[in-house]
């Protein structure tokens, strides 16, 4: 909801400075200037990427303006999830999470905890990891290795989309002036109409640069910083996943795992070491 009032607050600001300047708003709406802007940027959007990066452009694009769900109450589950994992390979062995991971939807462990597991990729994130272990093929430290090079993998992929935002916003200022270029050529067929049609049409032109550097500035750039933003935050839950199975890996006790896995993750989605505890009681009395 904040992204949608900061939208308003950049339009709003904008268009009544210009109204109390004594502009009119009508004078802005030239079709002609948006086609040339809007067509140009997208033409290099779709010269840029592959339709695998479209799609999760369009996809991390959605994503800002939906409730993010990288939160406490996920925090929360996740270091839940990883304690509980823990309580059972110390008291099953590591064989009993076979077949948990062989259908982590209809699992009993898994399905207690509903916000990690209707995130696709974290989940397939935790089951690889510890598929791992279940088959025995690593050690914790080849294991720690792996997770770091697929959160690198991950990252160098995912960070595509706001780039290329990012870059098709710094290309708009350039583009307003090609818009306006093309303005002024179409201006020069009404010099001999007189000064008020020349005026007109040199006003039409000039709205091509205004528009790109508004939308540059005022809507791509903070945009292309909202992606990586909530890049920021989803990665931050992957490195909390990978230290955790580490230290899980290791053999470490159940609250040293919810515990290194939860001193990883920011601050705004920590929640407190007394609050995990007290929410795995229940866990430790089962």
């Amino acid at each position: 909801m904040i992204r949608y009032i900061g939208f308003v607050v950049v339009l709003g600001s904008v268009l009544g400075g210009f109204t109390v300047a004594g502009g009119s708003v009508i004078t802005l709406i030239q079709p002609a200037e948006f086609i040339v802007l809007l067509g140009a940027a997208l033409g290099s959007v779709l010269i840029s990427l592959s339709p695998a990066m479209l799609a999760k452009t369009k996809k991390r694009l959605a994503g800002i303006f939906g409730a993010s769900p990288f939160t406490k109450a996920m925090a929360e589950q996740l270091l839940q999830l990883l304690y509980h994992l823990t309580i059972v390979v110390k008291r099953e062995g590591v064989i009993a999470l076979e077949g948990h991971l062989r259908d982590p939807k209809t699992s009993t462990i898994f399905s207690n905890y509903p916000l990690v597991g209707k995130n696709h990729e974290i989940m397939h994130f935790v089951v690889e990891a510890l598929t791992l272990q279940v088959d025995g093929a690593v050690s914790p430290e080849d294991l720690k290795g792996i997770l770091e090079r697929e959160l690198d993998t991950h990252h160098a992929e995912e960070s595509v989309p706001a780039g290329a935002i990012a870059k098709v916003g710094d290309s708009f200022p350039g583009l307003g002036i090609v818009a306006a270029v093309l303005g002024i050529i179409v201006t020069m067929k009404y010099m001999s109409h007189g000064a008020a049609a020349v005026g007109k049409h040199v006003a039409a032109a000039l709205v091509g640069t205004f528009l790109g550097v508004l939308i540059a500035y005022g809507f791509l750039g903070p945009m292309a910083a909202a992606m990586e933003q909530e890049l920021k935050d989803e990665t931050n839950f992957f490195e909390a996943i990978s230290v955790g199975m580490t230290a899980f890996a290791q053999g470490k006790a159940p609250v040293v795992v919810a515990e290194v896995a939860r001193r990883v993750l920011f601050t705004y989605n920590r929640p407190g070491r007394e609050e995990i505890e007290e929410k795995c009681k229940s866990l430790r009395a089962a």
